[in-house]
């Protein structure tokens, strides 16, 4: 470490700034801030991720007085100590590779017998080569001598590296069902590139521009049920930053212009602030809004959405 103190511990893995560790005389994990950790040295092998994405396999040993992090393997790499973003035990498998949260918020009002349910989970897999995520927000709302409401939103999206570049090829999906904007279900389905300029311990920025399919069906009580087709350019900007052991904010938002229905726009945002506030339990504060500039007849064009969740996160 930086203030002088030495430890002797298994590795598990390095991801958004924090180095978990295993000590014999421990019983569970420990989380280090990367930033404090001067060197280190295994003799196990491991999967390291630099900032541009690229990754290199091998024990790791690093020189105090250089600051380089060395990668020996088939070949040997070497890198800055500030680059390295991810370090991955080899032979992990994909179930101990996913990261995830879930979380549930509810809310009851007395005077008016208001009921209001959210529900939240996301799952992320960053491999070697690939990148998953699987994002769905439910919100359910009941209250006396009113219609019963639900917001049902899942998100997909798998990519791929270009060799070893800051560009992925890839496939996403997108589903909704809003009984506020009368959707019964609309799914988006496509591919696209994604391209990553920014990749540190800290923040992600990642833009991604494709072409999809969307199919979608008016719910039964609209005054005008239909079923609609079309082809629409898909475009995002995801942004994440990440202050160690506390702190998150991430911002998503999806545009969807179409190409077969000129002047036809469609969007999504979604902004989450994520507190931790005991080990691995944590405060979720959440705003969305799905946008839609030709909506069903006699829906609204917009709808917002804001909640405040309690949640658990795993790794």
């Amino acid at each position: 470490m930086k203030n002088g103190d030495t430890i002797t511990c298994e590795i598990r893995s390095l991801e958004q700034g924090q180095l978990t560790i295993k000590q014999d005389y421990s019983n569970s994990t420990a989380v280090l801030d990367w930033s404090k950790v001067d060197h280190i040295d295994s003799h196990q092998e491991f999967v390291v991720i630099n900032n541009k994405g690229q990754s290199f396999s091998g024990r790791i040993s690093e020189q105090a007085t250089t600051q380089i992090f060395t990668v020996k393997g088939a070949s040997e790499h070497q890198v800055p100590h500030n680059d390295v973003i991810s370090i991955e035990e080899t032979g992990v498998t994909f179930l101990r590779s996913l990261r995830g949260d879930f979380d549930l918020g509810l809310d009851f009002a007395q005077s008016n017998a208001q009921k209001n349910l959210t529900l939240n989970t996301d799952l992320t897999y960053q491999g070697t080569r690939n990148v998953f995520s699987l994002n769905s927000s439910s919100t359910f709302t009941s209250q006396q001598e009113t219609t019963d409401t639900r917001e049902v939103n899942l998100k997909t999206e798998f990519f791929t590296q270009l060799r070893r570049t800051q560009c992925y090829v890839g496939g996403i999906s997108n589903f909704l069902s809003s009984s506020e904007q009368q959707i019964d279900l609309r799914s988006t389905i496509g591919g696209a590139l994604a391209y990553r300029p920014i990749y540190t311990n800290k923040t992600t920025l990642s833009a991604i521009g494709g072409l999809a399919y969307t199919e979608e069906a008016d719910a039964s009580d609209t005054e005008s049920t239909s079923r609609t087709h079309s082809f629409d350019t898909a475009e995002a900007v995801q942004y994440s930053t990440f202050r160690f052991d506390s702190t998150t904010f991430d911002t998503t938002a999806w545009v969807y212009p179409s190409v077969s229905s000129p002047g036809h726009v469609r969007m999504t945002l979604n902004q989450d602030i994520y507190y931790k506030f005991y080990k691995d339990f944590y405060i979720r504060a959440s705003f969305y809004d799905n946008y839609d500039n030709r909506p069903a007849v006699g829906a609204p064009a917009n709808n917002l959405g804001i909640s405040s969740t309690l949640g658990w996160s795993f790794r």
